[in-house]
């Protein structure tokens, strides 16, 4: 049986805040990294999920951490 509390499950995404406190709109990290916008969309929604090293530049780009990129269920 799985504890819950040893493995956190992603939550909603905080993208909407990274990008305005970036003053950035999700058409621009879309640009800037080279996806489309309908994915940073689908992020967004809580459709998908970056994969692990799409998040790294995403962090990179946000100055956040990977695990920023999510709120975090316990």
């Amino acid at each position: 049986m799985r504890c819950k509390w040893m493995y956190p499950e992603p939550g909603r995404s905080r993208l909407p805040y990274l990008l305005a406190r970036n003053n950035m709109k999700a058409v621009d990290l879309a640009r800037d990294l080279d996806i489309s916008q309908g994915f940073i969309s689908d992020v967004m929604a809580g459709k998908k999920f970056f994969s692990y090293p799409l998040a790294a530049k995403v962090a990179h780009r946000l100055g956040c951490t990977m695990e920023e990129l999510q709120e975090w269920d316990y």
